[in-house]
C-alpha cells in the first residue's frame, strides 16, 4: 500500500473510533428509545438537571416517562441519590446517565441554583464522575453541556482548575469533586459520550398542552401509576430531543477532546423544528401504544 493511501486509511480508522452515528454508539448506550412504550421510554436512563436550566417539578415529567431524574445544585447529593436509586431499583437500574448541566465554557460540569455568586453551586471533573458512578452500575455518561468536549482536556479531566479566569466559573459553595490519584482511565468501564460538535447547547421549555390529547392522557395515566402529579411545563435540551427521536443528523463522539471554545448555537427556527419533532415523536409513540392495546383487547 502506498504511503498516502496508508495515511488516509489510518485517519479514517481514527475518525471512526472518535465519532459515531447514533445507530452505533447511541444504540449501545440507549437501546430501547425507539421501541419503548411511552411510560417506559426512559427505562435504564437517568437525567441530571442543573436547577437553573430546568422548570419547577421538571423531573416529574421525565419520571412519568420512565426516566430516573435528579435536580440539585450539589453534586454530592446527586451522586448519592443515583447510588441509592440503583440499589432500590434492581430491575430498573440506571445504565446511562444524561447530564443536562453547565459546561462552564469547558472548565467543569456545573450544577447551580442560579447565576448569582451566592447561589448554591458545585462542580465535578469528568474523571470523578466515571470513578464514582462505576460502582453504581452506570456504564455510559452523555454530556449535554455547552462546549462539553473541552471538559475532556487532559489538564482538567481529572482535577479542575480552581481559578480558570472565566466569568462563568462562580464560587463553588457546595464544593468541587475531583478524581482520586488511584483512578486509571484505561481501566474504567464507564464511557463518556459528547456531541460530535462542541458548541453551545440550547434548552427549550414546552407545555403539556402542546401534546395531542391522547398523548397527554397517556402521560397522565403513567404518572398516576407512579404516584406523580405532572407539571404544566417541562424543560428539554436539543441534544436530548435528537437522541430521543434518533435524529440522523446527530453525531456522537467518544475518546477525544477539543481545545477551542465555540460560540456556535442552533438557530431559533431550527430549535423550533426540533421541538416539533419531539412532540410528534411522543404523539406517535402514544398512538402506537393505543393501537397495540386495541389489537390485544380485540383478540381476547
Amino acid at each position: 500500500m502506498r504511503r498516502p493511501t496508508l495515511l488516509l486509511a489510518l485517519f479514517l480508522i481514527a475518525l471512526t473510533a472518535q465519532a459515531e452515528r447514533p445507530s452505533t454508539l447511541l444504540v449501545r448506550a440507549w437501546p430501547t428509545a425507539p421501541v419503548a412504550t411511552l411510560e417506559e421510554l426512559g427505562t435504564g436512563v437517568g437525567i441530571v438537571f442543573t436547577p437553573d436550566l430546568s422548570v419547577e417539578n421538571n423531573c416529574r415529567f421525565y419520571e412519568a416517562l420512565g426516566f430516573a431524574c435528579f435536580a440539585s445544585a450539589d453534586w454530592l447529593q446527586v451522586l448519592s441519590d443515583i447510588h441509592a436509586y440503583n440499589l432500590s431499583h434492581p430491575g430498573r437500574r440506571i445504565r446511562t446517565l444524561i447530564l443536562e448541566t453547565h459546561g462552564t465554557n469547558g472548565h467543569g460540569l456545573k450544577l447551580q441554583a442560579g447565576k448569582k455568586p451566592e447561589d448554591d453551586r458545585s462542580y465535578i471533573a469528568v474523571a470523578a464522575l466515571q470513578e464514582i458512578l462505576e460502582p453504581a452500575g452506570v456504564r455510559y455518561i452523555i454530556l449535554s453541556a455547552c462546549n462539553s468536549a473541552r471538559l475532556l482536556r487532559p489538564e482538567i479531566y481529572r482535577k479542575l482548575n480552581r481559578d480558570p479566569g472565566d466569568k462563568l466559573f462562580l464560587p463553588p459553595n457546595q464544593g468541587i469533586l475531583d478524581a482520586t490519584d488511584d483512578f486509571d482511565p484505561k481501566r474504567t468501564h464507564v464511557t463518556v459520550i459528547t456531541p460530535g460538535t462542541s458548541q453551545i447547547e440550547t434548552t427549550l421549555v414546552g407545555g403539556l398542552r402542546e401534546l395531542a390529547p391522547a398523548t397527554r392522557d397517556a402521560i397522565t395515566e403513567a404518572a398516576t401509576k407512579r404516584g406523580i402529579i405532572l407539571p404544566k411545563q417541562f424543560a428539554i435540551s436539543e441534544m436530548l430531543i435528537r437522541m430521543l427521536t434518533r435524529d440522523p443528523k446527530l453525531v456522537l463522539r467518544t475518546g477525544t477532546h477539543v481545545e477551542e471554545l465555540s460560540k456556535v448555537q442552533t438557530d431559533p427556527s431550527a430549535s423550533e423544528q426540533l421541538f416539533k419533532a419531539f412532540v410528534a415523536h411522543l404523539d406517535l409513540v402514544a398512538a402506537r401504544n393505543a393501537s397495540q392495546t386495541s389489537v390485544v383487547a380485540a383478540s381476547r
